[in-house]
């Protein structure tokens, strides 16, 4: 989120559409030209994998592209919880396949640019 300093040297934070209303005509081109520069480049940047560890449709947990194994540990230790419930439900009253499948817990993969990787995935801790 954009910050904003006063004259005093405070900050306050304030959103991108109150920061935008801010700017003349020739700032908001320079900034848009900005951002298609850097939107460009971060497209261009090689893809890195996170391994996200699901239950039903909520992600439990994320883990880096070399953290694979981890990612199925956490699998492993969950699923069988689940699934002797799912199937205990299942055998009492049969239900779809495809439902009784996005019950489980699985590892789904999200394939995201290094930029989204460093910045929205697993940031560095101040």
């Amino acid at each position: 989120m954009p910050e904003i300093k006063c004259s005093q040297g405070h900050t306050q934070s304030i959103s991108t559409d109150d920061w935008v209303a801010t700017l003349t005509l020739d700032q908001m081109r320079y900034a848009r030209d900005q951002m298609a520069d850097k939107i460009k480049a971060a497209e261009a940047q090689p893809k890195r994998t996170v391994w996200r560890v699901c239950r039903s449709s909520i992600c439990v947990a994320n883990y880096r592209e070399d953290e694979y194994e981890k990612a199925a540990d956490h699998l492993l230790r969950i699923f069988k919880d689940k699934f002797m419930e799912e199937a205990a439900d299942y055998v009492q009253k049969p239900y779809g396949t495809e439902t009784f499948r996005r019950e489980l817990p699985s590892i789904e993969i999200a394939r995201v640019t290094q930029l989204e990787y460093d910045t929205e995935w697993f940031p560095a801790k101040p």
